[in-house]
């Protein structure tokens, strides 16, 4: 019986570590890509909130009619917008929350950006 205990906390922590590696969060697939257009005054965009696992990459893609500047709150990130031209912003979302993203001049709203 004392051999028995023995064995008792060695199989506990098999099973508690094989259970954290079953837990553990896949790696993030490829970038996400988000693209954007303004024109006219209105934002078209596939949704109002973009969805990101953390540490994946993010593309952010805009074409505006008006020259502008593009702002994407919490990660400090910013590219000017000309008529004609796409501005494109990649960067790797590594802080949870989230974060606005807009154009600073016209004050419009683009997706809103969730990292999770």
């Amino acid at each position: 019986m004392i051999r028995a205990r023995a064995f008792v906390p060695a199989i506990a922590a098999a099973l508690l570590f094989s259970g954290c590696a079953a837990a553990e969060t896949p790696a993030p697939a490829g970038p996400v890509a988000v693209d954007v257009e303004v024109s006219n005054g209105q934002v078209h965009a596939p949704s109002d909130r973009v969805e990101v696992a953390r540490g994946q990459q993010v593309r952010l893609t805009v074409r505006s009619d008006r020259p502008d500047e593009l702002h994407v709150h919490g990660y400090d990130r910013s590219a000017r917008l000309e008529p004609g031209r796409q501005a494109t912003i990649e960067f790797g979302a590594d802080i949870p929350g989230v974060f606005e993203v807009e154009l600073h001049e016209s004050g419009l709203a683009l997706p809103s950006l969730e990292v999770r």
